[in-house]
């Protein structure tokens, strides 16, 4: 699995096509030991099993069309990701100055936007192999936790962690490590902070719009 390919999750834009063909394969071993410990491990990686079954599921489904896909995506989504903690600390501090319209409308257009960039990386694939570790990590605060993952096919893979936190749904995904270190939202952070110093809100939800729109035609 090309590295690009993961660039291209955590919002750098590609100027070549993503050529790597892939069937999602979700493989999870338990931990050895306790059996309480190993379930809660088990409750503490669920936002990420949900994600990559999807993953899984869609790219088994060459037949479904983009509605389908959308769907399936943004059912696991919703119970996966903690959106407004992702796109709080992506906007920054502007985020808190938002009325509560404006902080809708951000939040449905990342979350297409976020649907989007998934399709447009795994829609396509047939033998990509998602691997969760069996051990869990814990973060540098004491809340939050690490899921440690690779994606790919074959020798070519990239290491993809989840930094998790327990939230009143349950747990969920608040950022993505790009290559184990690279922070999603840190990196998204720096492309939208021109557009939100020019434009504010609205001209954030018309950039995710068009960057939506620009996944959805690949």
């Amino acid at each position: 699995m090309k590295l690009q390919h993961f660039l291209l999750l955590c919002g750098f834009t590609l100027t070549s096509a993503i050529t790597v063909q892939a069937q999602a394969q979700v493989q999870h071993t338990q931990t050895s030991g306790n059996m309480s410990a190993t379930n809660n491990q088990d409750v503490v990686k669920a936002p990420v099993m949900r994600l990559y079954q999807a993953l899984n599921t869609i790219q088994k489904s060459a037949g479904n069309s983009l509605v389908q896909n959308e769907a399936i995506l943004n059912q696991a989504l919703d119970n996966s990701y903690d959106f407004p903690a992702i796109v709080g600390k992506t906007v920054g501090y502007r985020y808190n100055s938002f009325t509560s319209q404006e902080k809708t409308a951000v939040l449905e257009a990342f979350k297409k936007y976020t649907i989007a960039r998934y399709l447009s990386s795994f829609a396509n694939e047939k033998d990509t192999q998602f691997k969760i570790s069996p051990d869990v990590k814990t973060g540098t605060t004491g809340n939050k936790q690490i899921v440690s993952t690779t994606i790919g096919s074959g020798n070519d893979t990239t290491p993809i962690n989840y930094i998790v936190q327990n939230t009143p749904q349950g747990w969920r995904i608040v950022d993505v490590l790009l290559n184990g270190n690279i922070s999603q939202t840190a990196v998204q952070h720096g492309d939208f902070s021109s557009t939100l110093a020019k434009g504010g809100s609205q001209a954030l939800v018309e950039m995710l719009n068009k960057k939506t729109q620009s996944f959805n035609k690949k």
